[in-house]
């Protein structure tokens, strides 16, 4: 391993500002963010009992310059010390420029041949390539960033000569600034990770202190259309293209950070709509807090925030940093007030997703008082695995007042009890909730009473979800009650993975026959078996009953199941859809659907069989009710292994242009040739059926998700 060049800024006075568990924790990154062997060749006892002073000196004389300068930033900011991060950064500016000041012979950048760099060869300021011969390149990679960004920025001194000619020969060459778009370009920054850095010292570079520097050293103006291609490269109107994901987002923010240019950011920021941050270190607080209080027409922000940055609250750490931990939130606390100021500026802002993270009862207070006080449009809100736990409560109470408010998702662990909060926005008298998502929610009986009683107060909410909840048995009555309660306005309720049996279904069927607004009804994942479908199907057979969807995918249904819901379907039934799939019911099972379907009274317009165990053989039952049904307008076969065989006996059915099918979902292996063929006769005979070929199962949702629509 090559011996370090001189670093360019002071290791040891920085390292010397660490105590000793900070020192401890700053080595043991250094390991982690060594992926090569820039670090791994000196022995670990070494560098374990070496302090400040010693590990500045190791650093220093025994690992590559450029790797250090670097390593050492990245550790700073993931310790959340930006003081010494920003104080490291600085120091490397201002050696960039020295150097380049110190070496540089009247003719460097502008064309001055082998003679011009031979000072800069001498003085070590630039080596001689092995690769490539009767190349140079500079010894410190940050030194060959900066003039790159240099000679990006800087004007021709025959510019405005250049610009004279032009007017006369359109077709003189130029220079074309427009290449700093290709230079930034992520195709260009693939090939050339360093190209990144590039992008950060040229947006460094336009303002004021950065182009006076620029202008004492080369001599030459900054070019005043750099500030308008920077726009270019690194707006992020348009749709967000240039954000497509988070670590997109991060580039950009860092960049127009390092400008500190406000009107260069307001301008880049301009038309973003909507924004995804996740912060994991104090470094990236600052950033995003810069940029995101100059924007002023968000409508979507979503943010995620790594525990480590605000300390208050973090019982992990020692009982004997508390001062510590406090002057690290009052450092960071007034740039989470410019991040939340975005509801101060926004006054569109109608979509917020606070997901995954570790706040503080200080950064909660701030976030609640501008949510209170400058969120007057907010309609979505989702609030995912937050802590401290009192964040719940503490958010609730401040959205409650919201009368624009209409979509909310509360999601916990195992430890959060959401019910208390939730059931306080409720009972607020300007709430206007229509739809509820809560998850994870380990509540008791009483918990759970509470929330049914204000299901009988609220006018307002019509969809309630709360998939993935253990509802205990007088819980899931209580629930039960509620729908039969005439003043209870829900229309779509989701019980999926209750943790319901065939004991829950009696209550259910009761209040199915009572409710007269219920009309999607989601019991999948619940182990109701056909004696559950049965006291159902008692339910729904009554006039009164209203309901039109109901989802009993994975429920422990056989083809005992399918014939009690044969039987309601040719019944004149309210139930236009019906989702049985994963549920393993065979032929028999298929030939009472078969049956239902035929029959005149049957109103089924959506039927979901996704891997039900159907053969090629029920083909011919099924084919034969398709033929004589007229209401069914989409099927899903998906995950039954059909064959050729079995395609071909639905064939004489889906050709039919009487057949009101528009939606055919087939396992289908389109690499054989006959079965190909079948389906472009299909298409021919019956354009306007769409056949979906089911290649994969659904992952993370049931084919009927976006037909029970919340």
């Amino acid at each position: 391993m090559l011996p370090s060049a001189q670093l360019g800024f002071h290791l040891q006075p920085l390292l010397e500002q660490l105590h000793q568990d900070e020192l401890s924790k700053f080595k043991a990154l250094l390991r982690t963010l060594s992926l090569k062997d820039e670090f791994q060749h000196i022995s670990p006892t070494e560098v374990e009992e070496a302090d400040g002073k010693q590990l500045a000196e190791i650093l220093t004389n025994r690992c590559p310059s450029c790797w250090v300068e670097t390593v050492t930033i990245q550790v700073f900011d993931k310790m959340n010390r930006t003081d010494l991060s920003e104080r490291a950064k600085d120091e490397l500016r201002e050696a960039s420029l020295k150097s380049l000041l110190e070496n540089k012979p009247p003719s460097v950048g502008l064309g001055g041949g082998e003679a011009a760099l031979r000072p800069l060869l001498d003085r070590n300021g630039l080596q001689e390539s092995q690769d490539h011969g009767g190349c140079c390149s500079f010894v410190r990679l940050s030194v060959q960033q900066l003039p790159a960004a240099a000679f990006c920025a800087l004007e021709a001194e025959d510019e405005e000569e250049e610009e004279e000619e032009e007017e006369e020969d359109e077709s003189s060459p130029s220079w074309d600034i427009g290449d700093v778009q290709q230079l930034l370009s992520g195709e260009e920054r693939l090939k050339s990770p360093a190209l990144t850095q590039v992008g950060c010292f040229l947006f460094g570079l336009p303002g004021e202190k950065g182009a006076k520097a620029l202008e004492t050293v080369f001599g030459c103006q900054v070019s005043t259309e750099v500030k308008r291609e920077l726009l270019k490269c690194r707006s992020v109107s348009d749709g967000n293209k240039a954000c497509s994901s988070t670590a997109d987002t991060k580039e950009v923010l860092y960049c127009l950070y390092e400008s500190q240019d406000e009107r260069l950011v307001k301008d880049a920021v301009a038309q973003v709509k909507e924004i995804s941050i996740h912060l994991t270190s104090t470094s990236e607080m600052m950033q995003s807090s810069f940029c995101l209080k100059r924007c002023q027409n968000l409508e979507k922000v979503s943010l995620q925030v790594d525990k480590g940055i605000f300390l208050e609250n973090d019982t992990a750490l020692k009982p004997d940093t508390q001062v510590e931990r406090s002057l690290n939130d009052q450092h960071i606390l007034p740039f989470w007030v410019d991040l939340c100021s975005v509801f101060d500026s926004n006054r569109n802002l109608t979509f917020l997703d606070i997901s995954q993270s570790f706040l503080s009862t200080s950064s909660v207070r701030v976030l609640c008082e501008k949510i209170a006080s400058a969120a007057p449009s907010l309609q979505k809100v989702i609030l995912k695995n937050l802590s401290p736990a009192d964040a719940y409560r503490n958010i609730c109470l401040a959205l409650g007042g919201l009368e624009t408010l209409t979509h909310l998702t509360l999601q916990g662990n195992d430890q959060d009890d959401l019910l208390p909060p939730l059931c306080e926005v409720l009972r607020h008298p300007k709430c206007n909730l229509q739809y509820l998502r809560l998850a994870s929610c380990p509540a008791t009986t009483e918990r759970w009473a509470d929330l049914s009683s204000c299901l009988r107060i609220s006018q307002s909410l019509t969809c309630l979800n709360l998939t993935a909840n253990e509802l205990p048995g007088e819980a899931a009555k209580g629930l039960c009650r509620t729908l039969s309660h005439p003043k209870c306005f829900l229309q779509r309720l989701s019980l999926e993975n209750c943790h319901l049996t065939e004991a829950n279904c009696k209550e259910l069927s009761s209040a199915l026959i009572v409710s007269q607004r219920l009309t999607h009804l989601c019991l999948a994942k619940n182990a109701l078996g056909d004696r559950g479908v049965k006291l159902l199907c008692e339910g729904l057979s009554y006039p009164e009953c209203q309901l039109q969807t109901l989802v009993l995918w994975c429920c422990s249904i056989t083809s005992g199941g399918c014939f009690h819901l044969s039987k309601l379907l040719q019944q004149n039934s309210q139930l236009t859809h019906l989702d049985l799939g994963l549920n393993h019911i065979g032929i028999t099972g298929l030939k009472f659907l078969c049956e239902s379907l035929k029959k005149p009274l049957c109103n089924l317009r959506c039927l979901w069989l996704w891997g039900c165990a159907i053969s090629p053989f029920c083909c011919a039952d099924l084919s034969s009710a398709l033929q004589r049904n007229r209401n069914l307008i989409t099927l899903d076969l998906g995950q039954n292994f059909l064959g050729y065989s079995g395609i071909k006996m639905l064939c004489d059915a889906l050709k039919l242009q009487s057949c009101p099918l528009r939606t055919v979902r087939l396992k289908i292996d389109e690499s054989v040739f006959r079965i190909r063929k079948l389906l472009e006769e299909i298409k021919e005979s019956n354009p306007q059926l769409t056949i979906e070929s089911d290649h994969q199962g659904p992952k993370h949702s049931r084919p009927s998700s976006r037909d029970f629509i919340f």
